[in-house]
């Protein structure tokens, strides 16, 4: 389930999520097109604070970050003690423009960009927490996607994905007490809805980041030698 993301553009989601969004910190988006786990991604918190937040979820009460999560499932996050608060109390919508994907064929794997097929970006489910960070002697926000099973059209790249919230559910997602009407949100993003192509091999490296991380080849080269992907979940 995705380990790295991009969002280079969040000006259509602050327009969608205006009415929700009490404090913009983030201002002008540093635009990134190859985040992986630990790198800042803004998110828009259930208190109003739309911030950069640490991609990589770690409670409050967590003694380091080798517990740190980058998702948790829907399936399970309500008997999860790590997301169980975090689920009830602290929900965050992280606005991104893709993610990638790899698929894996005779040892040899292939990324692909996620995208939305008709939005400039899909607006994931999220929760967050505070926690404090010794190197910074301060809190920090940290969070985790929230995944559900793959659509069919993911499904032959991936077999997860993360739950993707329309428009029209955000003011539910962050603002409602109502488990049973929230959980209802984790439904499957439909394939018709989702775009995904071929990418260069380079977004493997977690400091290639640039526009043309997003770019759609329409086959890989004979001669090129693909870069192995560190596993992340």
């Amino acid at each position: 389930m995705p380990g790295r993301l991009a969002i280079f553009d969040d000006r259509e989601f602050k327009n969608d999520a205006k009415s929700l969004i009490k404090n913009d910190l983030v201002n002008e988006l540093y635009a990134r097109y190859n985040i992986p786990p630990t790198i800042p991604v803004p998110a828009l918190l259930n208190n109003g604070n739309y911030l950069y937040t640490h991609f990589g979820y770690l409670p409050s009460w967590a003694n380091s970050k080798s517990s740190m999560n980058i998702n948790a499932r829907s399936e399970t996050i309500y008997e999860k003690k790590t997301f169980r608060d975090s689920f009830r109390f602290r929900r965050c919508i992280i606005p991104i423009n893709g993610f990638y994907e790899w698929k894996v064929e005779d040892k040899e794997k292939t990324p692909y960009f996620v995208s939305d097929a008709k939005n400039s970006y899909m607006a994931l489910a999220g929760i967050w927490d505070e926690y404090f960070e010794p190197e910074l002697n301060m809190n920090i926000v940290t969070i985790a996607l929230i995944t559900c099973d793959a659509n069919e059209k993911l499904s032959t790249v991936h077999h997860r994905m993360p739950v993707v919230l329309e428009k029209k559910d955000f003011d539910l997602w962050l603002k409602s007490d109502d488990l049973k009407a929230i959980n209802k949100l984790f439904e499957i993003y439909p394939s018709e809805k989702l775009k995904l192509h071929i990418v260069r091999d380079e977004v493997n490296k977690v400091d290639f980041d640039k526009p043309s991380c997003i770019k759609e080849i329409k086959e890989k080269k004979q001669s090129e030698s693909p870069i192995g992907q560190l596993s992340l979940f």
